[in-house]
């Protein structure tokens, strides 16, 4: 969602709409930074010294709207409309702006629902979906616009919350101009220390049973047994694990994002075994570096790649089939030379350009008359 908020706010910036960001902050005052004209991020106390935990996070809540209370009362709300992301934003809104009386126009975007991992194969209950499900199910009777990624993802919304039909909103995000022109394959793998010979899969994504990473690991050490050659998995976003990292596979732990495109540009084959992702920035990203995916048949991007390429689309549910998906990819070069034009392709309708100015629209046109903040 970072990845996904700097690009919106950037573009936001260059459209001239003023814009106040509040966020948790790790100190005991409020903290202000102005990265770009008319943008200010305001860091507000909330009772913790360092990241916490979702259930930290949940339990600091009160304190966050308790101190976004005290801004809003010392600067007064000169704002026109207030644009919600993840649950426990929109929490904070609805207390702000809908339960006080100050009531403003508000735009959410989910980015996940939690029933919605609850439903895929497999899924393992998160720590907080009572109290998730329950503010999810608020927001949607109570914003007046909600903001989807994919026409898919609006009409699942709209299935679990009904009161979401007729205000939801289709507004595909960007990717950034850095991985349409990543590194060279040799200067990425130079960077990694990884040799030329070998065949490299790239998986990035964090710590979640729902993302699949032991399956993944589980598949490449499938393939080389059966194939005995040279390949690697990269696995970026967690470190090993307790048990010990397994042969063929490196984790590197969390890696800045702007590192990210020339790990894609080092790679042979992405792999996206993700049981749900309401959009997926990771297969949108290797795409846009000219790098076949793997990805289920279910969601977006199974549907995109089954319709348009750009790599392999498996039956998730299926024993072997991602192994199966890896294995073709690494049988056939010329297929993999074909599925990177192809995501090349897919990848050039997603700019930040349409996708702020679909957002500066949409804000504007709920917002309160006013200036343009």
């Amino acid at each position: 969602m970072n990845i996904f908020l700097r690009g919106l706010l950037a573009g936001i910036s260059r459209r001239r709409i003023e814009t106040d960001v509040l966020t948790r902050g790790t100190g005991n005052r409020v903290e202000v930074s102005r990265p770009a004209p008319g943008l200010r991020i305001l860091h507000l106390p909330c009772g913790w010294s360092h990241p916490p935990t979702r259930a930290g996070a949940l339990s600091s809540l009160p304190r966050f709207i308790e101190s976004a209370r005290g801004l809003l009362a010392e600067e007064g709300s000169p704002y026109r409309i207030v644009s919600a992301h993840y649950w426990m934003s929109g929490s904070a809104a609805r207390a702000l702006f809908r339960e006080t009386g100050r009531t403003l126009p508000i735009v959410f975007a989910y980015h996940t629902v939690e029933a919605r991992k609850g439903e895929a194969p497999g899924a393992v209950p998160g720590g907080l979906p009572a109290a998730r499900r329950s503010e999810e199910e608020a927001i949607s009777r109570e914003a007046d616009r909600i903001v989807c990624f994919t026409a898919e993802d609006l009409s699942h919304t709209e299935r679990i919350f009904p009161a979401v039909s007729g205000k939801g909103e289709v507004i595909p995000p960007g990717v950034d101009d850095a991985f349409r022109h990543p590194p060279s394959r040799e200067e990425g793998r130079r960077r990694l220390g990884i040799s030329p010979r070998a065949f490299l899969l790239l998986l990035a994504a964090r710590p979640d049973p729902g993302k699949q990473i032991p399956e993944a690991v589980s598949a490449v050490f499938s393939l080389r047994r059966d194939v005995q050659a040279d390949i690697l998995l990269l696995v970026v976003g967690q470190g090993p694990p307790a048990e010990g990292t397994p042969e063929g596979v490196r984790y590197l732990g969390p890696v800045p994002h702007a590192e990210m495109p020339a790990l894609y540009s080092a790679a042979d084959a992405v792999l996206c075994p993700s049981l749900y992702e309401s959009f997926g920035f990771v297969p949108l990203e290797a795409m846009a570096s000219g790098v076949p995916v793997a990805v289920p048949e279910s969601g977006y991007w199974g549907a995109r790649v089954a319709a348009g390429g750009g790599g392999i689309a498996y039956p998730a549910g299926a024993p072997g089939g991602l192994a199966r998906a890896i294995g073709s990819l690494y049988r056939d070069e010329q297929a993999r030379r074909r599925m990177a034009e192809e995501g090349r392709r897919i990848a050039a309708e997603f700019t930040w350009e349409r996708c702020t100015e679909a957002w500066a629209a949409l804000l504007l046109s709920s917002a309160r008359p006013g200036s343009r903040r």
